[in-house]
């Protein structure tokens, strides 16, 4: 698959549905509502109607149920074949070899693979999630460059495998629409967290800090999932000027724009 070949077509097809399908097992018992499945150039993608980037927990077990049903896969193989339950398939390199390429390489810490979503939930829990985004998505940019330089070094030894440039292509779009997603994912993260509250009955709390000339759009970026934010304004001196919450922060941005500083919004 990615290689740009495949000797064993249904072999790959099979692990690759196994895959997905334990991704979208991870997520029906975390009771996330799946809307359909999409085959990829690296494997494939769980589409989730719900916003499980808000629980960093979530993601990670979403995430990482695709790549441990390939390593599960392996192990029973082995062991059937081992304790001879199981006889070895004609083509069992082709078999492990698929597993071994579609687990390592959605391992790799770069959106949008599942090990670009595990580093992005583990990342948001310390810098909020349009930070942990930007950081995953260069490194889905970081391995997009690599892919295509390897497929311009085998143009140039006359080893064409033009899946890499496919998958190169594929990672630069996906990456621009995390990026814009990022943006929608922070601002509802609002209401799920008043849905958490609601629902938990509490919810921990984190204070920032701030300079009074912060701008508010700078200001939400400092938030980070499943915790409610005080944000205590300070002036050049340290001197705390005030505290707002969460919610008048957000009511900010709505009413009077991203630019307004969080000083001037403490003052109307």
């Amino acid at each position: 698959m990615i290689t740009g070949h495949s000797d064993n077509l249904p072999a790959a097809f099979f692990i690759l549905c196994l895959h997905e399908m334990s991704h979208v097992l991870a997520a029906r018992l975390l009771k996330l509502k799946v809307s359909e499945i999409e085959l990829l150039p690296f494997g494939g993608a769980v589409r989730i109607q719900s916003l499980f980037e808000l629980n960093p927990v979530h993601e990670i077990l979403v995430s990482v149920a695709g790549p441990l049903s390939n390593v599960l896969l392996l192990l029973f193989y082995f062991g059937g074949v081992q304790l001879k339950w199981l006889t070895p398939f004609s083509q069992d390199s082709d078999f492990v070899n698929i597993n071994l390429m579609l687990a390592g390489f959605n391992l790799l810490p770069a959106l949008p693979l599942d090990g670009g979503r595990m580093l992005r939930a583990i990342l948001a829990r310390q810098m909020g999630i349009q930070r942990a985004t930007r950081i995953a998505n260069g490194m889905g940019l970081l391995l997009a460059l690599i892919l295509t330089t390897a497929g311009l070094y085998g143009l140039y030894y006359r080893v064409v495998n033009y899946s890499l440039f496919i998958l190169s292509g594929f990672l630069i779009y996906s990456v621009i629409q995390e990026k814009r997603n990022a943006t929608y994912v922070m601002l509802k993260d609002i209401t799920y967290k008043k849905e958490a509250l609601l629902k938990e009955g509490s919810l921990p709390i984190r204070n920032i800090a701030v300079i009074s000339n912060l701008a508010l759009k700078d200001v939400v970026k400092k938030f980070i999932p499943q915790r409610y934010h005080y944000i205590q304004v300070m002036d050049e001196q340290l001197k705390e000027l005030g505290t707002l919450n969460e919610s008048e922060i957000v009511n900010g941005l709505l009413d009077h724009g991203t630019q307004i500083s969080v000083g001037r919004l403490l003052r109307l």
